[in-house]
């Protein structure tokens, strides 16, 4: 009994330390089971979101910027001077009072130079608008100039279509002058418009000149290039009034004589050849 017991007893602790081996190992399975089961769910959820909080591109590049909303230009603008400050620089976007929004731009437009303002020069228009074959309502006025520094121009048929434009040059020294002719020019920021003018006689009209001596020894200078009232005054420079009786072709060797408007015309005339000795001017005094 007492090997029995003792047998039994040395049997019964030895299956009682076996089961508690057995309920050891259990334990610790159970607990790795636990661990495994209800941590690492938990660390390996926290990691994957660590992974990608606070990094809006990963750093393999796999993943891509957004997309900008349409018509807003990818970089910056071509043309700008490189090393300006990016303050400087405006923001793209739809704009409005964020911090560091910039206030919204759109696109940048360089500024061009401003181009210096000429002013304008009527006259000189005026005289670039003449041609030859123009007429110019233009005369002197026997005082020492024109009438007008502008050239008016008019139909060459009209009543005051003093002069006949015959060339437009770049200089008035390359213009004809002589009995009748003569030109009147124009300089604008160094360019010289010269305008050769030759006299339209009319038969009626009168100019001006000026008698020194009487009788058989007078004689008389004519402004072939004035205009007067037939009934007018003249300034101190002349002291006639010549009314023109006729304009004529010239014939060869041309004289007063030639000016006889009837057969027997006893008029005392003043005639000169002008327009270059192809007309034949008459003129007497004026009768007041």
């Amino acid at each position: 009994m007492d090997g029995a017991s003792g047998g039994s007893g040395s049997g019964a602790n030895t299956g009682s330390s076996e089961e508690q081996k057995q309920r050891g190992v259990w334990i610790l399975v159970a607990a790795a089971l636990a661990f495994a089961v209800l941590v690492l769910p938990q660390v390996v959820e926290d990691d994957d979101k660590t992974s990608f909080t606070g990094s809006a591109r990963p750093s393999s590049g796999s993943s891509r910027l957004p997309a900008l909303p349409s018509g807003i230009p990818s970089g910056l603008p071509s043309g700008l001077p490189s090393g300006l400050p990016t303050s400087s620089l405006p923001s793209y976007g739809s704009g409005g009072g964020g911090s560091g929004s910039g206030g919204g731009g759109g696109s940048v437009e360089t500024q061009r130079p401003a181009t210096p303002t000429v002013a304008p020069d009527p006259t000189a228009d005026a005289y670039r608008a003449v041609s030859a074959g123009d007429c110019l309502a233009v005369y002197d006025t026997g005082s020492g100039g024109y009438n007008t520094q502008v050239p008016y121009r008019v139909g060459c048929s009209a009543y005051n279509a003093y002069m006949w434009v015959t060339a437009v040059r770049s200089s008035s020294s390359a213009c004809s002058q002589g009995p009748g002719q003569n030109y009147m020019s124009y300089t604008s920021r160094g360019q010289t418009i010269a305008l050769c003018l030759t006299r339209q006689f009319k038969v009626g009209y009168c100019l001006m000149a000026k008698q020194s001596g009487s009788g058989q020894s007078a004689q008389m200078r004519a402004g072939l290039m004035t205009v007067v009232e037939c009934d007018g005054k003249v300034p101190a420079r002349y002291n006639q009034i010549l009314h023109i009786t006729g304009v004529y072709k010239a014939p060869a060797n041309p004289s007063a004589s030639n000016c006889a408007r009837v057969q027997g015309d006893r008029t005392y005339y003043w005639s000169w050849v002008v327009n270059g000795g192809r007309t034949l001017l008459c003129t007497m005094v004026y009768q007041r």
